[in-house]
């Protein structure tokens, strides 16, 4: 327990300096996100996916504030790939610290889905990072999206500066009656709340990590 305290406070240590490159930004924002799910019923899946394309670690996603309209989050997520960790019933925590990162957890959906949005926005050059979200059903063999080589509802770009909405690529799915999602309350975090929230998502990131690491007998997982 002592080591793996000490380890969690020397990767959180070497991490401020990473922090305090990314808070003197302002590239980023915080946005809501809201879809109208009356037309679905039962038990659906939502993934939330974040792809490294400029080969570069230096973005984060938070995703927090979830409300489903009536409905709840079901189960326990499943997380492929890196730097990803939390919950739809707390703060989901993303980053491009590997090429790319899921995040899947199942709903009973209600009659809406919202939740806040906070992103860096970094952009090294050539292909940018991405994040996406996609709306799925129970077995995540159909997912709903008018956007037939994407499959997703929502996607962003991180091609650098300020998240505005026109940053956003939404889609609705015409075959479950889905409208495309909406995205507003833009605001443009100070440098210091960045500090705070990247503080928090790479605590939660690097103590998940570190955890994993020292359990005996745990291979690593990709």
């Amino acid at each position: 327990m002592r080591v793996n305290r000490m380890l969690q406070i020397i990767a959180l240590a070497s991490l401020a300096v990473v922090l305090a490159a990314i808070s003197a930004r302002a590239d980023g924002g915080t946005v809501n996100v809201s879809l109208n799910t009356s037309s679905l019923s039962g038990t659906q899946t939502i993934i939330f996916g974040i792809t490294d394309g400029d080969g570069v670690a230096d973005n984060s996603v938070a995703l927090s504030d979830f409300n489903f309209g009536g409905g709840s989050a079901e189960g326990s997520p499943s997380y492929i790939g890196s730097g990803v960790a939390g919950d739809l019933s707390s703060v989901i925590a993303m980053d491009d610290s590997g090429f790319s990162a899921l995040f899947e957890q199942q709903l009973n959906v209600g009659s809406s889905l919202s939740f806040v949005l906070s992103t860096t926005d970094s952009f090294a050059g050539g292909t940018p990072d991405a994040f996406a979200m996609y709306l799925c059903d129970a077995t995540v063999s159909t997912c709903y999206s008018d956007d037939a080589l994407s499959g997703a509802m929502l996607i962003l770009n991180l091609t650098g500066g300020t998240v505005t909405p026109s940053s956003f690529i939404l889609n609705g799915a015409s075959d479950q009656n889905l409208p495309a999602p909406v995205v507003s309350g833009v605001t443009a975090p100070e440098p210091a709340e960045w500090m705070l929230l990247l503080s928090g998502l790479f605590a939660l990131l690097a103590g998940k990590n570190l955890m994993r690491r020292n359990q005996p007998g745990r291979a690593e997982c990709a």
